[in-house]
């Protein structure tokens, strides 16, 4: 076993030294043996490696305290190494003995859900697996037929639509609503209002200057969006589709 270095004498110190001038003698005898200092000195820059090592263990109360036992042994049995062989192997045999007895007092043991096999009576298995194959028969038989039975041929339902009288009618209520509320001061629908009538949706007439009057209403009271419409839309009503016209024609022409 190779000695154990002395840390104190690496940097410098007494052992009684206190706690918190044990930086400066790391910080005096790290500049004194950095490898900066010394350049290709390989036994300069070991030494700086040991300093550092003093310092990580005396810097810290507890390792130092662990090393102050150690080293005192270390001294005590420095003229009787006979003594401290003996010691080192007492010691690990009294370990060893431990972790011997401790693994065969416990037992080992496996996680299972069922007693070890060799302890049951093939009988007492045979019935614990019929319980289990009665007990989950009932969810097969009631699962297994919808998911990996044959896909039904029957049709699906498909969800009925609202007749036409019925949409017409929600539409109308729906602008009235609307309508009532534009009229009552309330922007948002002054807004939605102007965007109905601007582009004709949901059954409504298209009447553009009915709309620019309601976005002007909206904007009047701080609506942007209102306000943005009135400086980009286009107000003029687009002219009559080319079938809507012949059919004018011919019925001006009977």
């Amino acid at each position: 076993m190779s000695p154990r270095p002395d840390y104190y004498e690496l940097l410098d110190v007494e052992p009684t030294v206190p706690q918190a001038e044990l930086k400066l003698a790391y910080y005096r005898q790290a500049r004194k043996f950095h490898p900066d200092v010394n350049p290709g000195d390989a036994a300069a820059e070991e030494r700086f490696k040991l300093i550092a090592e003093a310092y990580r263990i005396l810097g810290n109360e507890t390792e130092r305290r662990l090393y102050d036992e150690a080293r005192e042994r270390d001294l005590r049995y420095a003229d009787a190494p006979e003594l401290a062989s003996m010691q080192r192997v007492a010691r690990f045999s009294v370990r060893r003995r431990a972790g011997r007895q401790k693994r065969s007092s416990a037992p080992r043991r496996r996680f299972t859900i069922l007693p070890r096999r060799k302890k049951m009576h093939p009988i007492v298995i045979w019935l614990m697996g019929l319980f289990w194959v009665s007990a989950l028969a009932p969810f097969v038989l009631r699962t297994g037929g919808r998911s990996f039975g044959p896909p039904s041929s029957a049709p699906k339902k498909e969800k009925a639509e609202p007749a036409a009288e019925i949409v017409r009618e929600r539409l109308a209520r729906m602008r009235a609503d609307l309508e009532q509320a534009a009229a009552a001061g309330d922007a948002r629908a002054q807004l939605r209002m102007g965007l109905l009538l601007y582009s004709g949706d949901a059954g409504a007439q298209m009447d553009r200057a009915a709309a620019r009057e309601w976005w002007q209403k909206a904007a009047a009271q701080g609506n942007r969006a209102a306000a943005y419409y009135l400086e980009k839309g286009d107000f003029s009503n687009p002219p009559a589709e080319p079938a809507a016209e012949e059919a004018s024609a011919d019925e001006e022409g009977k």
